[in-house]
């Protein structure tokens, strides 16, 4: 057994694995659905709170809207400016919906499960947004093609449920590297499926807003 060779391929990231195309093409109009399904929800409660119909039918509305081909879909628009939505926002929109359509009230909702990492997250985008300038001495981003750091991140996201028992969180977490592993969606690198420019916008206004109310 050569480990030399064995180390090589786990810090490799010369031969990244890709989505398909067509898989992409299909993951994208229907995260972006979901995207907007959930997003519609607190709108829908404030606005609407007397016609449950409507809370029950928009989402689904939205969600096929987005299937439209090309320019009809608002997928297309919002994939020009924000790319694909991370397999974490996509999760924790799917976790939404089921919960509004079961009507569950009991347990964590998403947002109560993800803001313990909320600041780490927005780190990790500014770590990678300098990346993308080449202001680091290596590129972080390249990293998320490699095994070794999908072994680190798994181990990683244990802890918290290990040690604090977020459990939902931690299972989210490994839920979305799974998906990853098998799928290689969105862009076959680790760090796109962990965190998407939306998600981290939003972790970032999300966050301020609880320091303001805290000041």
């Amino acid at each position: 057994m050569d480990f030399t060779q064995i180390a090589a391929s786990l810090f490799s990231t010369q031969s990244p694995l890709l989505p398909a195309p067509l898989l992409f093409r299909l993951y994208l109009d229907l995260a972006w659905g979901l995207v907007l399904a959930a997003l519609a929800l607190p709108a829908l409660a404030h606005w609407s709170r007397k016609r449950e119909h409507l809370q029950f039918w928009l989402p689904p509305v939205l969600l096929l809207w987005c299937l439209l081909p090309g320019v009809l879909s608002p997928a297309y628009w919002m994939g020009l400016a924000l790319r694909a939505p991370s397999g974490l926002l996509t999760l924790l929109c799917i976790w939404t919906l089921w919960r509004h359509y079961r009507h569950r009230t009991a347990g964590p909702t998403p947002l109560q499960a993800l803001r313990p990492w909320a600041w780490p997250l927005v780190a990790l985008g500014w770590v990678l947004l300098l990346d993308t300038f080449a202001l680091w001495p290596f590129s972080l981003y390249a990293w998320g093609f490699s095994p070794l750091l999908l072994g680190a991140l798994a181990l990683l996201g244990l802890l918290p449920g290990a040690l604090r028992g977020q459990l939902a969180m931690s299972g989210l977490w490994m839920v979305v590297l799974l998906l990853h592993v098998l799928l290689r969606l969105p862009t076959g690198n680790v760090w796109d499926a962990l965190l998407d420019p939306a998600l981290w916008i939003w972790l970032q206004v999300d966050a301020l807003r609880r320091l303001r109310r805290r000041a």
